[in-house]
């Protein structure tokens, strides 16, 4: 057909009205830096329009015939075109459409339009003059463009048409309807994806005998489409995303045959064919690939049964599918059971950490890794355990959430796994040998919605990059494991309520209720097996005075200080606890009056000799303790006998002038040594020398009478 003609029946087209209209051919024999292409035919409804058109198309020319797809390109003040490449009886050609603009116009992009000294305004009545059109509906001219074309492009019959049969079932053949049913039947008894393709690619070439056919069928992780020949063409051909998918499975191309145009050529250029009918397999709304005849003009009648075996096959792959999946899910679940047990048997938080994180790692085959965790306040994080670095380093690293791959995990609550850490968009860092294999994997840490946290791994053994199912079962993992992080935490949240509810939180001791509940077991215990139980009760003397002169903060101080000197002189076996205010209690299992007094001598001399916070302003009422002793059995057989005869014996202290030690009265036959450090004592500012004496006095006494 000559160009003019071809340009005249286009020009017919409703929806090309307001379009002018320019062929370009290629050349013959010209030198690459020169245009490669020439205008070989022209209707022109704008002279402007084609001018700007001319000057944005013409340049790049080689490069839109190139890409084998129609485009559409805004250009100038606001101009819309469009371009197709083509090739037809031997020639490469390019029809480009322009003529009309979009709703708005650019002043700023108008003005470098003016010439000969005019100006954007004198244009203005011109361009508002133009058709408008959107982006989308220029789109859609295109397109009904390019169909057009392609019908310029089917080879021609030489034999006149075949009327239709007046029995449809005539045409379509008892020995193909009966090898397509037998075949149906089959598909419904296997089990594996190899043997249904086996079926139905053997019965279409038996029953149609196709110069060459070709399957499409979803990788493992459903992102694309690898092309795979099954007769009269090679095994591997290429593979699809999912948009180029539809190239041969949109409804104008589906169970018909068409031209091999040039974007199905330039999504698979190592196939090349004339003509191909291809065969969508949907199953479910789901879209599995397609199955695809070339080269051979298949009938309708032959098509329609083309499709009803395909549709089978489509069918019977969604369900093995369907079963794989299920399969993998009740295994993984199993597995997850199992790892629950394991995690479960675990107390401690760095041993959990160290669980998870050896776990992930092996479900991956990582060979790094680490766990952060988010701060209370929710800005920070912190790594709690590493796997091929060390912890204590990381531990010391600055992270934030938002910051960072991890960061940007933490922040979003999306996982991320990334193939090469330097040309991902969405790391785009420097690897500088921080990871091996380039490709890592960040899986937050979630429970319910609130991220708590984020796994990273990287670097697997085989330096390969982490696929999709890897990203798949680790998420699996980390809902696990965060729910395991959350059990271990409530537990150590619960522990340390528990301890708080037997404390004091000032002083770390024990408190008055829980001391009551020891005392009496112990008391129990001794009963038992006969062993003595000592209790000391230790008061702080002049301590008021002390608090109202040197503040609350300082009283505090001196309690803890107390607590700290008591525990330091006694056993661990021992049971000391704050019974209240500045009064404080030991419990000496298996140790005898005479026994504590030593002990209790000792925390009389250490906190005499401590010098407390602002002590140096008070020298006449420094802190010092009396300390009262009570034993079981001579001084009771209770809880309430014990602490009243210590109670008694430490007021009996203070009464005799503070800073010393009086062991509870039992019976009078013991004599006044056993029960008193000295009638005779001097003052309180007398020397720790008189002190010691009457304490030696009471044991030279307490070792008489048990002699």
């Amino acid at each position: 057909m000559p160009f003019g003609d071809l340009l005249a029946d286009l020009k017919a087209l409703p929806a090309l009205a307001r379009y002018s209209l320019t062929l370009y051919r290629r050349r013959n024999g010209t030198v690459a830096s020169a245009q490669r292409f020439e205008s070989c035919a022209t209707v022109v409804e704008d002279p402007l329009c084609r001018e700007v058109s001319r000057q944005f198309f013409e340049e790049n020319m080689e490069v839109f015939f190139d890409e084998a797809t129609p485009s559409v390109c805004r250009y100038g003040g606001g101009f819309f075109g469009f371009l197709i490449p083509f090739t037809l009886s031997g020639e490469d050609l390019c029809l480009v459409g322009d003529g009309v603009r979009e709703e708005s116009i650019d002043l700023w992009q108008l003005a470098s339009l003016a010439r000969n000294g005019g100006d954007a305004f004198s244009l203005l009545p011109y361009v508002e003059s133009l058709a408008t059109a959107s982006y989308e509906e220029v789109e859609e001219v295109a397109e009904q463009v390019r169909r057009r074309i392609e019908l310029y492009l089917l080879p021609a019959r030489t034999e006149p048409p075949v009327p239709p049969p007046a029995h449809p079932q005539d045409a379509l053949g008892d020995a193909a309807l009966s090898v397509v049913s037998q075949a149906m039947e089959r598909l419904d008894k296997v089990s594996t994806v190899t043997a249904c393709v086996a079926i139905c690619c053997e019965t279409i070439v038996t029953a149609f005998q196709p110069a060459r056919m070709a399957l499409a069928l979803p990788d493992a992780e459903g992102k694309s489409f690898p092309v795979t020949g099954v007769w009269g063409l090679p095994e591997e051909l290429g593979t699809l995303t999912p948009e180029t998918l539809q190239l041969f499975v949109a409804p104008d191309k589906a169970k018909r045959t068409v031209l091999w145009d040039g974007k199905m050529r330039a999504a698979l250029p190592d196939l090349r064919a004339t003509v191909c009918t291809p065969f969508p397999l949907k199953a479910q709304g789901e879209r599995l690939g397609f199955l695809a005849i070339f080269d051979t003009d298949v009938a309708p009648n032959q098509a329609l049964l083309i499709s009803m075996l395909v549709g089978a096959m489509a069918g019977k792959l969604a369900t093995i599918d369907k079963d794989a999946t299920r399969s993998k899910e009740n295994a993984l679940s199993e597995r997850l059971m199992s790892l629950t047990d394991t995690l479960l048997q675990i107390d401690s938080k760095d041993l959990l950490y160290e669980s998870i994180l050896k776990i992930a790692s092996e479900l991956i085959d990582a060979t790094q890794g680490s766990i952060m965790l988010i701060d209370k306040d929710g800005v920070g994080m912190q790594i709690v355990f590493t796997l091929g670095m060390t912890l204590n380093i990381a531990r010391c690293l600055q992270l934030k959430v938002g910051k960072g791959i991890a960061g940007m995990v933490a922040k979003t609550g999306q996982p991320l796994l990334v193939n090469d850490v330097e040309k991902d968009s969405r790391v785009a860092m420097a690897n500088r040998m921080r990871f091996k294999s380039k490709s890592l994997i960040c899986i937050p840490l979630k429970l319910k919605e609130k991220v708590i946290g984020v796994l990273n791994l990287s670097d697997k053994k085989n330096l390969r990059p982490f696929t999709h199912s890897d990203l798949q079962l680790l998420t699996s993992f980390a809902n696990l494991a965060s729910l395991m992080i959350e059990r271990t935490e409530v537990l150590e949240e619960s522990e340390r309520f528990e301890q708080l509810s037997v404390t004091d939180p000032l002083t770390g001791l024990y408190n008055r209720r829980f001391l009551k509940s020891r005392l009496e077991e112990e008391l129990n215990r001794s009963m038992r097996q006969g062993l003595n139980l000592t209790v000391i009760f230790i008061d702080l003397d002049f301590f008021k005075n002390y608090n109202d002169l040197c503040g609350h903060l300082a009283g505090d101080e001196a309690l803890k200080l107390t607590a700290d000197i008591i525990k330091e002189s006694l056993r661990e076996m021992d049971i000391v606890a704050r019974y209240g205010g500045e009064e404080f209690c030991a419990v000496l299992p298996g140790t005898s009056k005479a026994e504590a007094m030593i002990v209790a001598e000792r925390i009389r001399c250490e906190i005499e000799n401590k010098r407390f916070p602002g002590a140096s302003d008070i020298p006449l009422r420094r802190l010092t303790a009396s300390l009262g002793i009570a034993s079981f059995p001579e001084d009771g057989r209770t809880f309430n006998d014990l602490v009243h005869a210590s109670d008694v014996a430490l007021y009996e202290a203070k009464a005799r002038g503070r800073n010393r030690i009086v062991a509870a009265r039992t019976s009078a036959d013991r004599g006044e040594a056993v029960h008193e450090l000295s009638d005779q004592r001097p003052a309180q500012t007398q020397s720790n020398l008189a002190k010691t004496l009457d304490f030696n006095t009471y044991l030279e006494a307490s070792l008489q009478s048990k002699g």
